[in-house]
């Protein structure tokens, strides 16, 4: 899930071209977002707030963990999930400015492997489009193929190449992940770095962010870490509880960055100073330029740049990225005409985030009057409503007392989908079991007969809600694949069939 969030896309409250408020109460702020944490419910938070280069408002808010008494700081760790692509878009703006690529290049002159499903589109292919979701592809399309796999990137990118294209190249906004883990690639084989090094070295070290990683792996030694709470399958009345860290090292490029309120501001405030950290150039004018314009209209007054989208508030040109991931929902903004910027990083699943992020904009670009909060949760509301009944019209669809016209032993099996791989049904002591090959710690799990020829899958993920497995049949009634209902925003398990071997 890798999601985009857009400020203007999220927070619909008017507000007017009003002279900005110099010096916000922050006391006032403050009393603000904590009363906002606990309207949200949200497990932790961390905000900062950078003006002229430096970070002149961080705080913590809420625990690290719900289950243990270590509050949130400014200097805590979060997994930036797709914030990581506004570096995975520098990393490319700093090759282009050693002179060894350019943004219009053809993407197969640097990674000659790189395809679609259609030879003019991969022909045409730049660099630039690897990171303005103007593929062709549709949102979120592919990510299966990294979310808890162990494909590398290399095999993530080919399968998905098979993977129909159903938008107009460079013409209709596509959220694509698997574009960022193609320019990750880009980066690797034109730099000779991997990603990891690369971010590591050009950008953490020399904008002194010295406590951001790339590897999951290296929190195991780090204090002050926010873990992702999530409600098991989406149950909004199910209690917020932690759960460990997803390595996904597969999707580097498009997520991978961990940092913190303190680290990010360096990192912001390189923007908000357009491209000029430490009293010089950290990228040239150019590629700043680039980076920051629209690439592709998005209606509303927004637009997609690489690694950005670029926004309008009270008349300032804001780019922005959010991220999200299970157990985290994360945002920062920056105005460079102001020199400003907000960061609101939360472990947990609320939009706690673009509220806070909205009012601080409020304050420094508005009148200082706007209340997202109050303005977002009886929309949030409204919306929790549609989802219990969406579930509650699964449950009473329910056809009870059906038999299914397979039995248990007929349903085993291998079975694979051309594109996300094997999955294998088995027997453990009369019951089927479901396991998808590529994920199989996340998505192995019991069948329990639902009606018909429909099983109940109850598969290892916390964050999922539970599937709907399908059998369909040939003309003798021969079982000849399976489809999977699992309600995602993130992932495409409609586009999945399980052929029987």
């Amino acid at each position: 899930m890798i999601r985009p969030f857009t400020l203007a896309s999220l927070l619909l409250f008017a507000v007017g071209s009003l002279v900005a408020q110099k010096q916000p109460d922050l006391k006032k702020l403050d009393t603000y977002i904590a009363d906002a944490v606990v309207k949200f419910d949200q497990p932790g938070l961390a905000v900062g707030i950078v003006k002229d280069g430096k970070l002149v408002w961080g705080k913590g808010y809420g625990k690290l963990d719900l289950a243990k008494p270590e509050p949130v700081t400014a200097n805590s760790l979060f997994y930036c999930a797709s914030i990581s692509k506004a570096f995975t878009a520098c990393a490319v703006g700093l090759l282009v400015d050693d002179g060894k690529l350019g943004w219009n290049d053809p993407v197969r002159r640097h990674l000659p492997e790189f395809s679609t499903p259609l030879p003019y589109v991969t022909d045409q292919f730049l660099v630039k489009d690897l990171l303005c979701h103007r593929s062709g592809w549709a949102t979120f399309d592919g990510d299966l193929l990294w979310y808890g796999t162990g494909y590398t990137q290399q095999e993530i990118l080919a399968r998905h190449a098979h993977e129909p294209m159903t938008l107009p190249f460079r013409d209709q906004f596509g959220y694509s992940n698997l574009m960022y883990i193609a320019a990750a690639q880009l980066i690797e084989r034109v730099s000779g770095m991997t990603w990891d090094r690369f971010i590591t070295t050009r950008i953490f070290q020399p904008l002194g962010m010295d406590r951001s990683r790339v590897e999951t792996a290296d929190l195991a030694g780090m204090s002050d870490v926010a873990l992702p709470h999530v409600r098991k399958g989406q149950d909004p009345n199910a209690s917020q509880k932690s759960m460990p860290y997803q390595p996904l090292q597969g999707a580097d490029g498009a997520c991978g960055v961990l940092s913190t309120v303190t680290d990010l501001a360096k990192w912001d405030a390189m923007w908000a100073n357009e491209g000029v950290a430490n009293g010089k150039p950290f990228i040239s004018e150019a590629t700043f330029n680039t980076i920051t314009s629209t690439h592709l209209p998005m209606g509303g007054g927004e637009g997609a740049g690489l690694g950005w989208f670029v926004e309008d508030n009270n008349g300032a040109k804001v780019i922005t990225h959010s991220g999200g991931m299970p157990g985290f929902i994360l945002n920062h903004a920056v105005v460079p005409d102001k020199d400003l910027a907000v960061i609101a990083l939360g472990n947990g699943e609320s939009y706690s985030v673009f509220a806070i992020t909205n009012k601080i904009l409020d304050l420094y670009l508005g009148n200082g009057k706007a209340d997202p909060v109050g303005d977002m949760l009886p929309r949030l509301a409204r919306r929790k409503d549609r989802e219990a009944q969406r579930v509650a019209a699964r449950v009473n669809a329910q056809v009870k007392g059906t038999m299914p016209t397979a039995d248990a032993a007929t349903m085993q099996g291998t079975y694979t989908d051309k594109i996300y791989g094997e999955a294998t049904i088995t027997d453990d002591n009369g019951t089927p079991v479901l396991s998808l090959h590529p994920a199989k710690e996340l998505f192995t799990g019991r069948l329990v007969h639902w009606h018909y020829d429909t099983w109940k899958w109850e598969h290892a993920d916390p964050f999922l809600e539970p599937g709907y497995i399908t059998f369909h049949f040939d003309t003798d009634h021969r079982i000849t694949h399976f489809t999977i209902d699992l309600h995602s925003p993130d992932f495409h398990f409609h586009k999945l069939e399980f052929r029987k071997k």
